[in-house]
């Protein structure tokens, strides 16, 4: 199997041979990201009518594990998209993929996104490895984590909607009969911007859809002594298959 290795920061990026993988060409594929390492390696195995992307997400400064990322598969070949939760290890699994040219979108709060694109998946398994950078905090930047409360209802009013759409229902969730609760816990910000959701109980193929809704939302802020304020607020949503 072949091997490569992406990596950079805003930068151009470069590829270089894993000499370890043998057995299948190398395929080069265009990447585009800031501070992130990209791993990518085709297993021979024994050919199966869909591909599957599996790997792991770590935090690029310490090697460690991040569970909770949120990795979502978008392709021409592939009808809406497919998206996966890094476990407690931080890996992750995508199945029954059509073979074609796919994108990938990493979320992980903290982190800076991830989008690596060009990626070949053929009837057989693709392992990646992503490495995030963690968010650079400057004058201009977000507010910092220490900054940003965690949601009080004894001290603080509730954000409640202004406007925004729900999340629409994707073609594989319903062909699935996919429904039931999600959990996710976002910052709503003291302008009301939905940001930095982390997926804490999710659902196959609607996490990407949730999460593109919310960051469509406009909220009234929480409140503390009458002062608009940053927090980090926990969604609870139930989904119901579209009649």
């Amino acid at each position: 199997m072949t091997g490569f290795l992406l990596h950079g920061k805003r930068a151009a990026a470069s590829w270089a041979v894993n000499t370890s993988c043998t057995g299948s060409s190398l395929r080069e594929a265009a990447g585009r990201a800031a501070g992130f390492a990209f791993f990518l390696c085709a297993l021979g195995a024994v050919a199966q009518p869909t591909g599957i992307i599996s790997g792991v997400v770590l935090d690029a400064t310490t090697r460690a594990p991040l569970p909770g990322a949120v990795v979502t598969a978008r392709s021409p070949s592939l009808l809406g998209e497919q998206t996966a939760i890094t476990d407690e290890t931080g890996a992750f699994e995508m199945t029954m993929l059509a073979p074609g040219t796919y994108a990938l979108a990493v979320q992980h709060e903290g982190f800076a996104p991830f989008s690596p694109d060009g990626i070949v998946v053929r009837d057989r398994r693709l392992r990646i490895r992503l490495q995030l950078m963690p968010e650079e905090h400057g004058a201009s930047a977000q507010p910092v984590a220490g900054s940003i409360a965690e949601f009080d209802e004894a001290t603080m009013t509730r954000p409640t909607m202004i406007s925004g759409p729900e999340p629409e229902y994707t073609q594989e969730a319903i062909e699935r009969s996919v429904h039931g609760p999600m959990t996710l816990k976002c910052v709503v910000t003291a302008d009301g911007v939905v940001r930095k959701c982390q997926v804490l109980k999710g659902l196959p193929f609607m996490n990407g859809a949730v999460l593109e809704a919310l960051g469509r939302r406009r909220y009234h802020p929480a409140t503390a002594r009458g002062k608009p304020v940053d927090v980090y607020y926990t969604f609870n949503l139930r989904l119901t298959l579209p009649q």
